[in-house]
């Protein structure tokens, strides 16, 4: 999770510092920029570094998220995946052009294609990071979160549209701003659930441990609801797998959230609480 973090954290960096760029004779030009274009790649290739880290040691630490790969990983999962896709294809093919990257006065401009990846990169990164719940779990947190990742591309569609040729760059200043609007709207109270909705089909089931010894405190029915009219009769998946229209999310979504945000809200309240990040403990 840190080295994740990390990642975000170079990211951000490569858009809130503009490129130092070159004049036609190659000598720098004089105005004040932090970044040159091998330090902007560099800082990029460091972040896919971190990125693809992270991503590995996850899956080696919890192997059982595999079993949630493509096709059928819940949407957060696949804004994940399509966030590292998109910063290994920026990182590698930079800026296409020296002369696509500058302004004339020398005040750098990013090529569109490339500007257009960067922004669709930072919306999926912020739907990842929202959609995963990891430490990221309050609505005010997820609000912070959400303003800080949208605040660079903000500020990136400004910059654009104020140069002299940014007409020619109308498609990357509206991409940005529709990113960094979509960010906004992400910590809506609906956007979580949404996020944790499966993708196109329903994987097969994780054989599950549930220690109902652990869970004298808790009422019979906040699970077993159905026991409430008589009909809580059949195990709790196969309700939850069958073919009802009523049950439009699948059985891994509805007790991911039903479960861990049970275990969050125990954490929070510093009472002795169940996994919040791990398969193994539930699934054996």
């Amino acid at each position: 999770m840190i080295l994740g973090y990390a990642a975000i954290a170079f990211a951000v960096v490569l858009y809130l510092y503009p490129l130092r760029g070159s004049g036609a004779d190659g000598a720098s030009l004089p105005h004040r920029r932090l970044l040159t274009v091998s330090q902007h790649r560099r800082f990029g290739w460091i972040a896919l570094t971190l990125g693809a880290i992270h991503t590995v040691l996850l899956l080696v630490a919890q192997p059982l998220s595999a079993h949630y790969l493509l096709p059928s990983a819940p949407l957060y999962m696949l804004c994940g995946l399509g966030a590292l896709v998109a910063l290994a294809i920026l990182v590698p093919t930079g800026l296409s052009t020296r002369t696509s990257m500058r302004k004339p006065g020398g005040a750098p401009i990013a090529a569109p294609t490339h500007a257009i990846l960067a922004s669709l990169f930072v919306a999926l990164l912020g739907a990842h990071l929202l959609g995963s719940g990891q430490y990221v779990d309050t609505r005010p947190k997820a609000a912070v979160a959400c303003v800080l990742l949208a605040m660079p591309l903000l500020w990136n569609a400004i910059r654009t549209w104020s140069g002299s040729r940014s007409r020619r760059y109308w498609a990357a200043t509206i991409t940005a701003l529709a990113a960094g609007f979509a960010l906004l709207l992400l910590p809506m109270g609906t956007t979580t659930a949404h996020l944790m909705e499966p993708g196109t089909r329903t994987p097969d089931g994780l054989p599950m441990h549930f220690p109902h010894e652990l869970h004298t405190s808790v009422n019979c029915v906040a699970c077993h609801h159905n026991f409430q009219d008589d009909t809580g009769k059949a195990n709790c998946i196969d309700c939850h797998r069958s073919t009802r229209a009523d049950l439009t999310r699948s059985s891994e979504a509805t007790f991911h959230v039903f479960c861990r945000d049970c275990h969050r809200e125990l954490a929070l309240a510093g009472a002795h609480h169940g996994p919040t990040r791990e398969c193994a403990p539930c699934h054996h």
